[in-house]
């Protein structure tokens, strides 16, 4: 199947499940790729749809991830996670290869977040300190690994759809993702201010949350000037 019908298919399902009360997407699991490489075929989709569906209907389904120790979850999870990153790597034109490198960068933040944003590692009096602490040398450390993993999945598609354009020299294309990752920074669909990941409203930020906003959402109009300035030059011939 191709994967552009495929994540139609689960867009639109999401959207009208969403209509009517759903709160989980209907994306493909994960794992299949891996579970593919196994031998896994169309019954192993259909029964897995039927496992999780009943047992959210008949609620066994907690009971039995309480019930599996985390020694015998962890590997499946790791397997599944390697295979996926090889899959990125060897599924994708050489010449995007760094496309798909410079895409897990937020993903990497966002797991930052999750650590730093736990009390047992960090008190909530500390973070906060550290958040927004300025030393006269730019943006809080913490402040910028928080911002930039915010929205990390959204980010990601964004950054590889520009760069992928750019080394195809579509630099219109690379623009408008650009101005696209603009707009949705100003309103924290990515690289929200928010130590949450909420969304709000540009115009009610004050302070250094307003300075961070400002700074990633000049960075995107930035580069999509200077893009465009660039498009405009006459491509030459590359040599033989």
């Amino acid at each position: 199947y191709r994967t552009r019908d495929v994540l139609l298919a689960e867009a639109v399902s999401t959207l009208v499940a969403g209509f009517c009360g759903g709160v989980a997407q209907t994306t493909p699991y994960i794992g299949q790729p891996a579970y593919k490489h196994m031998g896994a075929r169309t019954g192993y989709t259909l029964l897995t749809g039927l496992f999780i569906g009943l047992g959210g209907i008949l609620g066994y389904v907690s009971g039995l991830v309480q019930w599996l120790p985390l020694a015998v979850l962890a590997p499946i999870i790791v397997y599944v996670g390697l295979d996926i990153t090889v899959q990125a790597f060897t599924e994708t034109p050489r010449k995007h290869v760094i496309a798909v490198a410079l895409g897990f960068l937020p993903s990497i933040a966002y797991l930052l977040n999750i650590k730093f944003g736990n009390p047992a590692w960090i008190a909530p009096e500390k973070f906060a300190a550290l958040y927004n602490g300025t030393d006269g040398h730019g943006l809080p450390d913490l402040a910028t690994i928080v911002t930039l993993g915010n929205g990390f999945i959204i980010t990601a598609m964004i950054w590889t759809t520009a760069l992928v354009a750019m080394i195809d020299r579509r630099l219109t294309h690379a623009v408008l993702a650009l101005l696209f990752g603009a707009a949705l920074t100003l309103f924290g669909f990515i690289h929200s201010v928010d130590p949450r990941g909420g969304i709000y409203l540009p115009w009610h930020l004050v302070d250094l949350p307003k300075a961070i906003m400002w700074q990633f959402f000049g960075a995107y109009v930035a580069l999509a000037v200077l893009l465009g300035l660039l498009s405009l030059q006459k491509e030459t011939a590359e040599p033989a």
